[in-house]
């Protein structure tokens, strides 16, 4: 965010920055929102309760996700940073 900030007067480079930004703010509400509950249902995976296979494919699907997400962001941050002028 501070990057985006500091960015801000140079247009295809705040994009990209903004682009990274969601998509780290979309992580921390995939996690919270899929990963998470799934967690806590199975107390961290040593319990298994009755709908495990739900609550486990659940919890794979936010991860797969999370990770296209990531590299998303990541990507999106290196373009961005090559295209930032001084």
């Amino acid at each position: 965010v501070s990057l985006a900030v500091l960015t801000r007067a140079q247009r295809v480079p705040f994009i990209f920055l903004a682009i990274t930004t969601l998509c780290l703010f979309a992580t921390l509400a995939i996690f919270f929102a899929f990963t998470f509950p799934a967690n806590q249902a199975t107390n961290n995976w040593t319990q298994i309760p009755a709908n495990w296979k739900h609550l486990r494919w659940q919890w794979e699907v936010s991860h797969a996700v999370n990770a296209v997400n990531t590299f998303v962001g990541f990507c999106s941050l290196t373009i961005s940073t090559l295209l930032a002028r001084e």
